[in-house]
């Protein structure tokens, strides 16, 4: 009997002393952890395509310190200088010129900070990580109808202030429309669903964060590691305050030499961009 305590005792002590070094190491890289800016770059390919654009562009600002996680859109008529190219263009275009590594390089002379981690999806990848977590509640901020992944017009409907359970494809949906107001009002919705998807996330515990990042890996093309995120883990068990910005700018048509004919564009406010590369080098 004296001898099964014994071990007892010691199983405990080592499952304590183990317990102690996991909280350790965890208190260690969160206070190791500084600000963190991930390029999501969303873009519109499909089975089979062999070029694409990017269809959406954000800076996720993470602000361990201050608890905020900021979400900053470039619509992608955006009118910037893509280095691999050397000349002026939509900055939807980088991506098509050079992948992931034109769009980043690009992101990174705009906003005059280096990027080191990006999540990229498409539209079939998006589906399946909406749907990897049971779908997402969210409450429309307009009224239209939106055609569906197969590009059938009309397939999914949305009212403004009616709460609504999506699916991926629904989200899909949401997200992309721009027909009825612009590409600015869209950048916003599909800020909405990724705050949706976070909320839901952040709502089903560690195993479910766990979980999600499992899948953001395998589905999603991402260079964001487990250690990494282990580092910012500490707002997960905390309230964080979640904003949402789009670039502020105007509408304008130029000559284009490249292309030999006048183009739509829009113009990011100065302003604006300044303000935005002091948060982001925050």
């Amino acid at each position: 009997m004296k001898r099964l305590f014994k071990v007892t005792r010691n199983i405990i002590i080592v499952l304590i002393v183990l317990a102690l070094c996991g909280y350790g190491l965890y208190k260690f890289k969160v206070s190791q952890t500084g600000n963190l800016n991930v390029v999501i770059i969303g873009i519109d390919a499909r089975e089979g395509d062999e070029v694409s654009r990017s269809d959406s562009l954000m800076v996720a600002h993470v602000d361990e310190n201050h608890k905020t996680v900021n979400l900053i859109s470039v619509p992608r008529d955006s009118y910037v200088y893509i280095p691999s190219e050397g000349r002026q263009d939509k900055i939807t275009h980088a991506y098509a010129y050079g992948g992931i590594e034109g769009t980043i390089e690009t992101m990174e002379f705009l906003f005059e900070t280096d990027f080191e981690y990006y999540i990229e999806v498409d539209f079939g990848k998006m589906i399946e990580l909406v749907d990897s977590i049971g779908g997402i509640e969210l409450t429309p901020t307009a009224t239209f109808c939106e055609m569906n992944e197969s590009d059938e017009d009309g397939s999914y409907c949305f009212e403004e202030g009616v709460t609504v359970q999506m699916d991926g494809g629904m989200a899909l949906a949401y997200s992309r429309h721009r027909k009825s107001d612009s590409d600015l009002f869209r950048a916003a919705r599909q800020q909405e669903v990724i705050k949706a998807m976070i909320s839901k996330v952040k709502g089903s515990g560690v195993m479910g964060m766990y979980s999600f990042y499992q899948d953001v890996e395998s589905i999603s093309d991402t260079n964001v590691d487990l250690w990494k995120i282990f580092g910012y883990s500490d707002m997960a068990f905390h309230d964080f305050e979640f904003t949402q910005e789009v670039a502020e700018g105007q509408d304008a048509y130029l000559y284009d030499d490249y292309y030999g004919q006048e183009l739509y564009y829009f113009l990011m406010d100065e302003t604006w961009l300044n303000t935005a590369i002091q948060e982001i080098q925050r």
